[in-house]
């Protein structure tokens, strides 16, 4: 009798058959089943909610594979530890439960010998609550996606598409769009005296009152305080997926690319399971990383561990993202990879080791300045780090410094006014579209992906120089969304509905009731979804 352990990619399948653990590893290369490919698929009915699955039709193969293989031994469902892993370990399950002798749902956290080896001695059943929310998403997306899509193409003449986390990812483009279109930029003025240091006044919205100062500075600026302070600057949690797709918007990666990379590191055995919401490390990651800090950075180790908080909506099902091991072999110089993913690495590797370090300190000194008619009126700060801290494994440029000043001393330079204006919200760039998603609950960090690409693929939005540029497809969108189904482009409903879906896999809410929601909101709004039902069926 066999051990087969099933995973999703059949790169960790190769690495894992390294291992010589007295397994034998297979893989599903994804999904294996869904909701049919040419028609709706599932059913509201005032007593319950139908739906099909059905084999994907290029897996049937996989699928004889799989069930030749489980034949009469034990079975190890290695997918991935989130809500569409729990998916494909309920499909596969619903394949081989008649042929294999035993099935455990396992959950490898990173593809290391050790970790293989703990998760195959801690199994346990498949957790149907997440099943269930996984369901729940996926209904609720066919049903929008079937019903309105439809609709909105034959109102607007186009081809287009409606869904539950890219109209409302649309809506966040469209809103700082709009925002920009009505900004009216209105003058400011500071009065600055350049010297060795910049000094500069507070913001006036009046210009009588900044040439009114001008005017009482001219009779000579003397120093009247000079304060000098420490600041410290606490680590850096170490990563999600949220914020590692937001910092590696620096490397111009989209969220697709950057995610594709950590996959990557995460098959190699190098990281831990990348899809994380949370910035927690176990009790044997925060050892095993104190211990190298201890060896090689005996000077930057936090006396004692740094409890990093997670945000609200945090399902904290996994640790942060880390390497998998802290020792010399490891480190990011001495690991032989490609150069995108030794980028990733280094970040990865980074931000881990800051996450337990010593808060960095700065030295910060503020100068005042002015004369009996303008008392204190220009002001220079200056911050000099003393001590790095858990910067020095990010690598912080050093901030600028002001030099020496004393009170009473009078200061030279040239007064003058300098005249700005104030600047509309920025458009969006990947990083701060990300983090829009995050803020406003918007799908969840391993969806954000897909979410970005769609609305790039569909040419809602496109780039101009990396920034966000709403088009006037995306435009008709989003603004027949708000006409129709408020709902739908309501960013606050898209949050509530992803509640929805956490309380469905803690086991507090039912998928149906999630799935009657959307349906209570289209069937609100639509009086002839009757007439879009038939042609949503038949499309392809």
């Amino acid at each position: 009798m066999k051990k087969i352990l099933i995973v999703e990619s059949p790169n960790k399948a190769r690495e894992i058959a390294h291992m010589k653990l007295g397994v034998e590893p297979k893989a599903t290369l994804g999904h294996i089943a869904d909701l049919p490919p040419d028609k709706m698929g599932m059913e509201i009915r005032p007593d319950k909610v139908y739906f099909v699955l059905e084999p994907l039709k290029d897996k049937k193969k996989t699928i004889a594979e799989l069930k030749k293989a489980c034949k009469g031994n034990v079975v190890y469902l290695a997918s991935d530890p989130d809500r569409e892993g729990e998916a494909i370990a309920w499909h596969v399950y619903r394949e081989i439960e008649k042929v294999a002798k035993e099935i455990y749902r396992v959950d490898i956290h990173a593809i290391t010998k050790a970790e293989i080896e703990k998760a195959i001695k801690n199994v346990r059943a498949i957790n149907e609550h997440r099943v269930e929310a996984q369901v729940a998403r996926r209904l609720t997306d066919r049903w929008i996606g079937y019903v309105l899509s439809p609709l909105a193409s034959r109102e607007l003449k186009k081809k287009v598409s409606v869904g539950r986390t890219q109209t409302a990812g649309l809506r966040i483009v469209y809103d700082r769009e709009m925002a920009i279109k009505k900004f009216v930029p209105e003058p400011l003025w500071k009065v600055v005296l350049k010297g060795a240091d910049e000094f500069a006044s507070n913001v006036f919205k009046d210009e009588a009152k900044a040439k009114a100062l001008l005017e009482a500075l001219k009779k000579g600026v003397i120093v009247s305080d000079v304060e000098k302070k420490t600041e410290q600057k606490s680590p850096p949690a170490p990563l999600t997926a949220s914020s590692m797709q937001q910092k590696c918007a620096a490397f111009n990666w989209d969220a697709k690319k950057t995610m594709s990379t950590a996959q990557s590191l995460f098959e190699k055995g190098l990281i831990s399971y990348h899809r994380t919401d949370s910035v927690r490390l176990s009790d044997e990651t925060l050892s095993n990383l104190k211990d190298y800090l201890k060896d090689k950075h005996p000077e930057l180790l936090s006396d004692k561990p740094v409890r990093h908080r997670n945000k609200n909506r945090t399902q904290d099902a996994h640790e942060a993202i880390h390497p998998t091991c802290f020792d010399e072999d490891h480190e990011p110089d001495r690991v032989s990879l490609p150069s995108d993913e030794k980028l990733l690495y280094s970040l990865v590797w980074s931000f881990a080791l800051a996450s337990q370090s010593k808060p960095s300190v700065y030295e910060v000194v503020t100068v005042k300045a002015g004369n009996d008619l303008a008392p204190e009126a220009l002001k220079a700060v200056g911050r000099k780090r003393i001590f790095d801290g858990w910067e020095r494994f990010l690598k912080a440029e050093q901030p600028k410094a002001l030099g020496e000043y004393r009170k009473g001393q009078k200061l030279e330079g040239e007064l003058s006014i300098v005249k700005s204006f104030t600047t509309p919200p920025p458009r969006y760039d990947d990083g701060s579209f990300i983090k829009a998603l995050e803020s406003n609950g918007i799908g969840r960090p391993s969806t954000y992906a897909a979410i970005q690409d769609t609305l790039f693929k569909r040419g809602y939005v496109k780039k101009d120089k990396g920034k966000y540029v709403l088009t006037d497809l995306g435009r008709q969108v989003v603004e027949w969304a708000r006409e129709r189904f408020p709902e739908i482009a309501d960013v606050n409903f898209t949050a509530k509905l992803e509640e929805m879906l956490d309380a469905v896999e803690l086991g507090e809410e039912s998928w149906e009731n999630v799935v009657r929601q959307v349906d209570s909101i289209i069937k609100k709004h639509g009086k002839e979804i009757e007439k879009v039902d038939e042609y949503a069926y038949k499309r392809a």
